[in-house]
């Protein structure tokens, strides 16, 4: 099943496999195509600049190659950075790296305008971008955890 929600809320996908469910989070796939169109927007400029070599040979070299790189670089980024949660726990995904937060580490949630960021057992907070408020209900499901407001006690 996959939900798109708000324009800059990124893209929801969830996957029911028979053994384990799985909910991935990703950017919107708006920063791949603005990465695309900036790529168009740039490529005649940068292949002129490995072509004709216009500012001290290799130089242009240099500056075609990271003009043509750029666009590809965040569209990477924005297909491989985000959010997998699983019974397991919630891993953050970046360009290069993976975090794996397991439940048990995991105190707690804080949200705000930005977004949601995990507290750890540590009292030290990690960001889960893209992950939105409204998406804590399926967060905390597939974990097997429940939903208390701040200030709820326990009986």
């Amino acid at each position: 099943m996959t939900t798109h929600g708000d324009p800059g809320s990124g893209t929801l996908t969830q996957r029911e496999p028979a053994s384990s469910p799985r909910l991935r989070i990703r950017r919107s796939a708006a920063v791949t195509v603005a990465a695309f169109v900036s790529w168009l927007a740039v490529a005649p400029l940068a292949l002129a600049l490995i072509a004709e070599r216009p500012l001290w040979g290799w130089f242009s070299v240099v500056i075609g190659a990271a003009m043509l790189a750029a666009p590809l670089g965040v569209s990477s980024w924005a297909w491989r950075s985000g959010v997998d949660v699983t019974q397991e726990g919630v891993t953050v995904k970046g360009m290069f790296s993976e975090r794996l937060l397991e439940w048990r580490h995991i105190d707690g949630f804080v949200t705000d305008s930005d977004g949601v960021a995990a507290i750890l057992d540590d009292q030290s907070q990690v960001r889960l971008d893209p992950l939105r408020p409204e998406n804590l209900p399926q967060v905390l499901e597939i974990g097997g955890q429940e939903l208390r407001e701040e200030g709820d006690e326990e009986q």
